[in-house]
């Protein structure tokens, strides 16, 4: 008989306060939702229908609501038009529905006063999404957090040691049911290529099991950028009023620009950023630039004045060029 899959013991503190725990009806979150309750973990779940795969999305909010009622955990259910939201804003599905899920579970945690959104992501996702990000040409493999902070809320990842065959494994041994999405098993989209086809390829060429690998590559590339951080925090990069103060990037080298204008903008909310964005910004600062103005994603603008640089709101009706 499989032993249950263990949370991080790095996690366990934080779970004991009490969790929000985004459901969908998988594998991976049902058998975290048991695990937690099996801890005592005070958990309530949050389940996000999407509005994009009809009758099998209804059966998922089914399958959730029934399932959290026969262990005993409050649940709560957020529908979305997503489709109808992603044709609004212009983004892709899969974008736009993974903020919807964030958003979700940040409210439904305000909501009920919990400081603590539990994730299930597992190693097989530590290495689809490094690959995946490497494949994008992000910097670094850039690995998920096992805990991080973000919009006023803990989120925690206690199964990211775990492997998916593991926990398939015990869900089977525990006849635990889960919901099945059909669209996980198709090649057509980027991660499940990377899942099917690119893993296994790896794995043949190499005879080895790759993930373990890649895991460990996405987390020192982690603790290297953390490391970083931790520098560049002690560095007087910004003015008293927050702005970032250019005299202190002159005389260094282009890769410290980079770094310190990445984290100046990461603090400023501007996120998901292209290093042709970052070579942008760096280039209208110069005293000499042309160009002391630079549209950011999000509806923001970085503008310099004074060998200083300021990012705030773009205008409406215009003046502002990229």
């Amino acid at each position: 008989m499989t032993s249950p899959p263990a949370l991080s013991p790095a996690c366990l503190p934080l779970l004991r306060q009490g969790v929000v725990l985004g459901l969908s009806g998988g594998r991976d979150s049902v058998a975290l939702l048991y695990l937690l309750v099996q801890q005592g973990v005070p958990v309530r779940a949050c389940h996000v229908h999407h509005g994009i795969r009809g009758v099998e999305a209804d059966g998922d909010a089914a399958f959730c609501q029934s399932l959290c009622e026969r262990l005993g955990v409050p649940d709560e259910l957020c529908r979305v038009d997503v489709p109808a939201l992603a044709a609004s804003q212009r983004g892709s599905l899969e974008t736009v529905a993974r903020q919807v899920r964030r958003e979700a579970l940040v409210d439904c945690a305000r909501k009920h006063g919990v400081g603590v959104i539990a994730l299930a992501h597992h190693a097989d996702d530590q290495a689809e999404t490094a690959l995946f990000r490497l494949a994008r040409g992000a910097a670094g493999w850039r690995a998920m957090q096992e805990t991080f902070v973000a919009q006023g809320v803990t989120w925690v990842r206690p199964l990211l040691h775990c492997r998916r065959d593991a926990l398939t494994r015990w869900l089977e041994e525990q006849r635990i049911p889960w919901r099945e999405d059909a669209t996980n098993a198709e090649t057509d989209a980027a991660r499940n290529k990377l899942r099917h086809v690119v893993l296994p390829a790896l794995n043949e060429a190499l005879g080895r099991d790759v993930t373990p690998v890649i895991c460990r590559s996405a987390r020192l590339q982690a603790e290297a950028l953390e490391a970083l951080d931790e520098l560049l925090a002690e560095q007087p990069y910004k003015d008293p009023q927050g702005r970032l103060f250019l005299p202190y990037l002159e005389g260094k080298s282009e890769a410290l620009r980079k770094a310190v204008i990445r984290r100046y903008l990461r603090e400023c909310g501007v996120n998901d950023l292209s290093e042709e964005m970052v070579r942008a910004v760096d280039a209208i600062l110069p005293p000499d630039a042309r160009q002391h103005c630079l549209v950011l994603p999000g509806g923001r603008v970085a503008r310099r004045s004074h060998r200083r640089l300021e990012i705030s709101e773009k205008k409406t009706g215009g003046g502002d060029q990229a």
